[in-house]
């Protein structure tokens, strides 16, 4: 069999098998292009209140003794996450050691009524909650890899927006919403990861771009091929002087 006949079986197949691929990631480059990455994190309706930290030198020490005594703290804050000032000391891992009131007095968990409060507030758009859950293992697809156990607050709005708020601290760990859904269904049509969505070394993936890189080469020698053909045709017509 000639070299080009193969070369055109090779492509012909391989492109067949690959278009779907080529398609969804093709689609999936334009989504990403024209979504506005805040809309899909959700900032775009989010008062976006950001912590600050306190300086050590103003905490009393009544308060590092009870710290101490939760075991071995790197950082300790005087933070509002919207249920009034709280301490947090974590260890150097970032793991939450003990949480207190600002007087030094034990915090217990957030309640999920606190939680759908810290969600209305951080919505810009004053929606109330549709409905709120809490979650202890199996979280869904949309916050896969954050920390449990959270609650899930689903607010009343045309975006279909969850804000998820951490059970223990009442920091708001995710916002989801259409956008963000869009976005991350292509982006596993991307990945090929259609469990996880988020795995990049896969088989699945390394052969299908072994076979996206084999049709446009393929595509490209056949072009060559016919454009070094027409050259060769058009100078053997040119008259000779």
């Amino acid at each position: 069999m000639r070299p080009r006949k193969t070369t055109y079986l090779v492509h012909r197949w391989i492109g067949l098998f690959i278009a779907l691929q080529l398609l969804a990631w093709s689609i999936g480059g334009f989504v990403f292009s024209v979504l506005d990455i805040r809309a899909v994190r959700g900032e775009h309706n989010s008062t976006m209140i950001e912590a600050r930290p306190l300086d050590a030198a103003a905490v009393p020490a009544h308060l590092r003794e009870a710290v101490g005594a939760a075991g071995v703290c790197t950082t300790l804050e005087l933070i509002d996450r919207g249920l009034g000032p709280h301490w947090e000391a974590r260890d150097v891992d970032g793991v939450l050691l003990v949480r207190m009131g600002s007087d030094g007095s034990p915090a217990g968990p957030v309640t999920i009524e606190q939680a759908e409060a810290i969600a209305m507030d951080d919505f810009v758009h004053g929606s109330g909650v549709a409905r709120s859950s809490v979650i202890e293992a199996d979280p869904p697809v949309e916050y896969r890899g954050r920390p449990l156990p959270i609650y899930q607050i689903e607010l009343d709005h045309a975006s279909r927006t969850r804000i998820y708020v951490d059970a223990a601290t009442g920091a708001i760990t995710a916002r989801r919403n259409r956008s963000w859904r869009l976005f991350d269904f292509f982006w596993m049509l991307h990945t090929m990861d259609y469990g996880g969505r988020d795995d990049f070394n896969h088989p699945l993936l390394t052969g299908a771009s072994i076979l996206a890189i084999l049709a446009s080469g393929s595509g490209l020698t056949l072009w060559g091929w016919r454009a070094t053909s027409q050259i060769r045709r058009k100078t053997e017509r040119k008259p000779s002087n």
